[in-house]
C-alpha cells in the first residue's frame, strides 16, 4: 500500500481536486493509498488542503 508521500503527479492533482474530506478519503482508498493518524486528524479537522500543499 502506498502512503500519501509517495503521491505521482496525477494522484496529487486528483487530490487537489477533492471538494470535501470525504471525497479525498474516497480517493485514498479507491488508490491504495494508506492515510497516517496525522493525515486523518487533519482531514477530519478541516486542514486537509493545507495538508496536500504543505506536507503530503
Amino acid at each position: 500500500m502506498a502512503s500519501f508521500n509517495e503521491l505521482t503527479p496525477e494522484q496529487m492533482e486528483k487530490a487537489r481536486a477533492c471538494e470535501s474530506s470525504d471525497d479525498l478519503v474516497e480517493l485514498a482508498e479507491s488508490e491504495g493509498i494508506e492515510l497516517t493518524d496525522d493525515q486523518l486528524e487533519a482531514i477530519a479537522g478541516g486542514n486537509w488542503i493545507d495538508c496536500l500543499n504543505e506536507t503530503w
